[in-house]
């Protein structure tokens, strides 16, 4: 039997403690660098909602906080559950399944610098030879995937921010960010120091990002099953709804 101090301290450890450090069901992989939806320090609107969607479930969730194209690739080879947030390609067929709603929405914006603007209205009238800089392994609308077939450079790089500073010194002649209605179509920039330089051009599409679940990983179904069964939950009960305004009242104005 516990004496009254022992549980005195167990609940004060209890609530001192960051929840990832309590017992967790479930740990799967979250991304580290993905405004305002998944944060390297764990917070961000996807993360609440995904915690959200699995504790109604019955589920405590912990999260594995890793870069995007780790997170991703674990998911191919089955060595986590679960990663978010993604958006639908067609490699994905087979081998990784999403939830049965998408968790929030993003807009492929296309980003000039500002001493040589693209003077054009879609990306598909980008020159041949520009330089476009997007995000290594993030999924993009298909439209900008076919750029390459008209002599349009995708170049790789490791985040947005880095891509938009490249961008400032003139080394893309144009960067994709992709961005929500969670913030200002300037806050990238401005987050990247680069406000100066850079501005926003026109958008390119809009995707749907949910969370993947592995086919190949054992727990992979039974995540799944839990989030769609939560996530039904807290949408009915108000909770998601919550979870939003309370992040749309964190919008820069």
């Amino acid at each position: 039997m516990i004496s009254r101090e022992c549980g005195i301290l167990l609940g004060f450890l209890a609530t001192a403690l960051p929840l990832d450090c309590l017992a967790a069901d479930l740990e799967i992989m979250a991304e580290d660098a993905s405004e305002p939806f998944s944060r390297a320090d764990g917070t961000g609107y996807a993360n609440e909602i995904v915690r959200a969607a699995f504790h109604a479930a019955g589920v405590e969730v912990k999260f594995d906080i890793v870069p995007y194209a780790r997170c991703k690739k674990s998911l191919e080879e089955g060595k986590t559950p679960a990663c978010f947030s993604m958006s639908w390609v067609k490699e994905f067929e087979g081998i990784i399944v999403f939830s049965d709603a998408p968790i929030f929405e993003v807009h492929a914006d296309v980003f000039q610098n500002k001493r040589a603007p693209l003077n054009v209205a879609r990306a598909q009238d980008l020159r041949e030879g520009a330089i476009l800089g997007i995000v290594n392994e993030y999924e993009y609308p298909e439209s900008i995937y076919q750029l390459e077939q008209s002599g349009v450079v995708l170049e790789r790089g490791v985040n947005e921010q880095a891509n938009l500073r490249m961008l400032a010194r003139g080394r893309l002649n144009a960067a994709v960010v992709m961005t929500s209605d969670f913030e200002r179509l300037s806050q990238r920039p401005l987050d990247a120091g680069v406000d100066a330089a850079v501005s926003y051009a026109f958008r390119s599409g809009t995707m749907k990002s949910y969370v993947g679940f592995s086919l190949k990983h054992p727990q992979g179904e039974s995540a799944r099953q839990k989030f769609n069964e939560g996530y039904r939950l807290i949408t009915a009960n108000g909770t998601k709804d919550s979870i939003t305004g309370q992040w749309m009242k964190k919008k820069p104005q």
